[in-house]
């Protein structure tokens, strides 16, 4: 595997796990609501598990950015995503879709799961997969245009990311329109 479709994996997944664990930080009141909406865990285990959520996205953030620990830091990180996506999943099937899906952007309240959350998880399961055979990339002297090859498309996946959750929010509020 090229060693820039690794680095790009590694350090776009990091920037949405890091990001996504800051957000919770700040609003973790509404993390541990979030968590206490998806009727999963009895109420003396939900800030013992968003303690343990938040804690595992930041380590799993930044073990990626770390060669020697890239290849665990996607293990867990696709543990996370994973774990996230069948809570979604649990709910949906419920027929609970009005609950927030503790992802992140608390203070902008979009709520509301919808298989397009399952969607956009699928697609970070698969931007982990090359982080996650880091073991497995082929070495080569890095260029100039590799470079800018892997700042592009870091770039790129968040952006598409971004949109995509803001192309979620948007549905969402035209379903409700």
């Amino acid at each position: 595997m090229d060693p820039i479709l690794v680095y790009v994996s590694a350090a776009a997944l990091s920037g949405i796990m890091l990001i996504g664990a800051v957000e919770k930080l700040l609003h973790y009141a509404d993390f541990e609501a979030a968590a206490a909406g998806h009727a999963l865990l009895p109420q003396a285990l939900l800030r013992p598990f968003a303690t343990a959520f938040v804690s595992a996205e930041l380590a799993g953030g930044a073990m990626l950015l770390v060669p020697a620990t890239r290849t665990a830091g996607a293990g867990l990180t696709l543990a996370l995503v994973l774990l996230a996506t069948l809570a979604v999943i649990i709910n949906l099937m419920r027929g609970r879709s009005g609950i927030d899906c503790g992802c992140g952007g608390f203070s902008r309240r979009e709520g509301g799961l919808s298989w397009w959350l399952v969607a956009r998880n699928a697609t970070l399961l698969a931007l982990a997969l090359p982080a996650l055979l880091a073991a497995r990339m082929a070495p080569r002297a890095l260029g100039w245009m590799d470079v800018l090859t892997f700042f592009g498309a870091t770039l790129a996946a968040l952006g598409l990311y971004f949109c995509m959750n803001q192309l979620i929010a948007s549905h969402k509020r035209l379903e409700e329109a």
